[in-house]
């Protein structure tokens, strides 16, 4: 996409969030998030991030910050089902060096070797509690292929599981953890347009609505 066409796909994304019954009565404030601001985050960090993702940051916030959403998704099975999401919405860069700096912690805790986060970008919690989700810069933005897990780009690694040098760590030093989606243009499509809900009510005859996610989380 060009860079018009990813703050067009970001800002509809967000408006279909809401008419999907997400924030009722809220608005989204504008991001007080710079490029500038951006730029100077890259090079401190000596990384680069997704221009999506820089789209993302740039654009709106959530009325309370980090948020829980729910949405249907698919597997590798092609079957689908629901699944929540916790989604970060920093309004300054610092809150992604912190949260960078609680993975560093988890490091230090397993032992791990140095830089071997220096690919991973968090962004929220898979499964709004399963563990953190990343973006792994390590996976080309060119070369993702959803029918190719092995090139996808969000990646989620288990809270309650520290065995983290055998799990995740691979032949390259770095940390590549499960996979989740091939990437933030397929969560926004999924979690914000609500992209397979019609196939979800043409499966079950059930139509996901805000209200049918909520009396599913309160069971």
């Amino acid at each position: 996409m060009t860079p018009q066409e990813e703050k067009e796909f970001v800002a509809e994304a967000f408006q279909k969030l809401k008419e999907r019954g997400w924030f009722f009565g809220e608005e989204f404030e504008l991001s007080p998030i710079t490029e500038q601001e951006i730029t100077a985050f890259e090079e401190k960090h000596q990384l680069t991030l997704p221009s999506l993702y820089k789209t993302y940051l740039t654009s709106f916030c959530f009325p309370h910050g980090s948020s829980q959403i729910c949405s249907v998704v698919g597997d590798e099975d092609d079957d689908i089902g629901v699944l929540w999401l916790e989604i970060d919405s920093p309004r300054d860069m610092s809150e992604i060096s912190r949260r960078m700096e609680i993975l560093q912690e988890i490091r230090d805790f397993c032992e791990l070797p140095e830089g071997c986060f220096q690919n991973l970008i968090p962004i929220g919690d898979w499964g709004a509690g399963w563990g953190p989700l990343c973006i792994d810069l390590s996976q080309p933005e060119d070369k993702i292929d959803e029918k190719d897990e092995s090139t996808w780009s969000l990646v989620w690694f288990d809270h309650e599981e520290f065995d983290w040098d055998q799990q995740y760590l691979g032949e390259d030093g770095l940390l590549h953890g499960h996979k989740a989606l091939p990437d933030l243009k397929t969560l926004l499509e999924l979690y914000f347009y609500g992209t397979l809900e019609d196939e979800y009510e043409r499966q079950t005859g059930t139509k996901p609505t805000y209200e049918w996610y909520q009396d599913r989380l309160r069971r």
